[in-house]
């Protein structure tokens, strides 16, 4: 292996642990209660009321979480580094999938959070505020993102798993682990309280991170040509 393909190689396994980061401190600063599309008037009502008392901290937490999206669809890709032959084809799909799935996510997330926290701070009147953000959430291509995101982290996951568990390249709890981690981190709820559910998808994504960069410490680097 080149030294130009050794560094790209590292490049990708420091992506994976961007991602946790950004994840696990996105989501506990995202103030309880704003991490749900908003269906219904009163929904938005209550969701404005405390997103003008944490706008800059729901700016902040939004930020860190479409950065963590972002990076979560170029981990797919990473973690397919490590599946050779058995497996192969399958992680190149989840790397796909994964990638459209982490840049439909950080679109979501705009509509979600950072159009709540333009709308609270835009002193446009609070009725305004409240119809604006229930008709992009209930609109036509919100709802399209929404299933490409979940529906796309879903597959992704669970094809890069079997990926890894037929590739046999990394330890048999490791794609278990992974699963398991995007199922938690799915379902952690905003604030503090999410980090003890963010930390199995957070050790995953480190232990990937260690085995890519291992594997390509192993193999040495030539001299480029």
């Amino acid at each position: 292996m080149n030294r130009t393909a050794i560094v790209r190689r590292r490049l990708l396994a420091l992506v994976l642990p961007l991602a946790a980061v950004c994840l696990v401190a996105g989501e506990a600063l995202t103030p309880n209660g704003l991490d749900h599309p908003i269906s219904n008037l009163a929904r938005a009502t209550k969701e404005i009321s405390i997103a003008e008392a944490h706008s800059g901290r729901l700016y902040l937490s939004n930020l860190l979480v479409i950065f963590g999206l972002g990076a979560l669809g170029v981990s797919f890709a990473a973690i397919a580094v490590l599946v050779q032959q058995r497996g192969s084809t399958i992680a190149t799909i989840a790397a796909v999938t994964g990638g459209l799935a982490g840049f439909c996510g950080a679109l979501v997330n705009t509509f979600i959070g950072y159009d709540l926290a333009a709308a609270a701070t835009a002193h446009t009147g609070r009725a305004g505020a409240e119809q604006v953000l229930l008709s992009a959430n209930r609109g036509w291509v919100f709802t399209l993102l929404m299933i490409v995101y979940l529906g796309g982290v879903i597959v992704a996951t669970l094809l890069s798993g079997v990926a890894l568990w037929r590739s046999r390249t990394v330890a048999r709890w490791l794609p278990a682990l992974f699963v398991m981690g995007v199922a938690l981190g799915a379902t952690a709820p905003a604030g503090v309280v999410s980090i003890p559910l963010q930390v199995p998808i957070a050790a995953a994504l480190t232990a990937l991170a260690v085995r890519i960069w291992g594997a390509t410490a192993s193999k040495g680097a030539l001299p480029d040509r």
